[in-house]
């Protein structure tokens, strides 16, 4: 039994490493590491149980594996399930910066069922700045009647705004200058990216709005439990969501090497937020971070989130990472709102 239990620890932990560093691999040359990343946690999980039932049946040398392997997994780990006891203390001689990042779908206008409960979450957090995606409403805000009965307190929180009718917009407190947002002809990137400098107290900081390309699932594809309760056209159905993200880890190289070119124009302190479609330790959120960008959850999180909450598929693809004279005094997720994506609010000292 001890070689089966060796030979289970050895393929395990080839997996666990091919997992945690698959986004290191440029999906433009080969998907499989890209897709192998995005089901990290639940390799993990299958790992941790593994390693369970080796201490159970006392197999030592198969769980050293194990926990080698682990070990050698952690920096990636801990984006993904990060264990921050220990929270910074504030400095009140110091001002802080309250930042918000939500895909709002819309403000669910289509559906009309009364005031968004999207906009009523953002102006009842009254963040110094927010940014939103899936704006993708060609009205202006007077023109939501999901939004219309919160205009006043609307404007009066944020005299400064940029209406999201190419998806992305922003909210402030403070003014703002719009900064041409990079593009690339293979991608209609302006639609997803927007960028500007907020003249916050202290100094301007550079805040960029993402939204990289959606996958594109249809609802049969993005439904997991289809898959196993359906027999019927499952291979087909798997064979399209291959070839979509597939697609989409490519799209994401090109988009996310735009965003860090201009990161590394920018001398400024910079936030990078929003809907990233891509999850922690991908090729593209390694691209986007390079040697200078924190992960806000990573830095000050507990344990593992999910931001995406539709179609049963619990993933971590909304993120704040952050670079610059700033100190992170708090992170989290709040499930509140009527979006498929949950919110996140993280708070800054300058």
């Amino acid at each position: 039994m001890k070689y089966l239990f060796r030979l289970l620890a050895i393929t395990a932990s080839f997996g666990l490493l091919f997992a945690a560093y698959g986004g290191k691999v440029d999906p433009v040359v080969w998907t499989l590491p890209s897709l192998a990343t995005l089901a990290l946690p639940a390799v993990a999980i299958v790992v941790l149980a593994l390693l369970a039932l080796m201490l159970l049946f006392k197999q030592w040398r198969s769980a050293l594996i194990i926990i080698g392997a682990l070990l050698l997994s952690w920096p990636t780990l801990r984006l993904i399930s990060p264990f921050n006891i220990i929270q910074p203390s504030a400095d009140t001689s110091k001002r802080q910066l309250k930042v918000l990042t939500m895909n709002v779908t819309q403000f669910n206008w289509q559906q009309n069922k009364g005031p968004s409960k999207n906009m009523r979450y953002i102006l009842d957090e009254n963040a110094d700045v927010v940014v939103l995606q899936e704006g993708l409403v060609f009205f202006s805000y007077e023109h939501l009647p999901t939004v219309k009965p919160m205009l006043k307190e609307l404007y009066e929180k944020y005299p400064y705004r940029q209406k999201p009718f190419f998806d992305v917009g922003i909210l402030s407190k403070y003014p703002f200058t719009e900064v041409n947002p990079p593009v690339l002809d293979q991608d209609s990137l302006s639609y997803f990216i927007k960028v500007w400098d907020v003249d916050v107290p202290g100094d301007d900081i550079r805040v960029v709005s993402m939204h990289l390309s959606s996958l594109r699932f249809t609802s049969n594809e993005s439904n997991v439990i289809d898959w196993i309760n359906t027999p019927s056209g499952r291979k087909k159905r798997i064979q399209s969501v291959s070839r979509k993200l597939d697609d989409g880890f490519r799209v994401h190289a090109y988009q996310s090497r735009a965003i860090r070119q201009l990161l590394d124009e920018t001398t400024s302190d910079v936030l990078v937020m929003g809907d990233m479609n891509d999850t922690p330790g991908s090729f593209a959120y390694r691209t986007l971070c390079g040697d200078d960008m924190r992960d806000a959850w990573a830095d000050n999180g507990f344990g593992p989130i999910y931001t995406f909450n539709a179609h049963h598929l619990f993933v971590k693809i909304d993120h704040i990472l952050y670079r610059g004279d700033m100190k992170l005094l708090s992170c989290r997720l709040d499930k509140a709102g009527e979006s498929d994506h949950y919110p996140m609010v993280a708070i800054f000292e300058r």
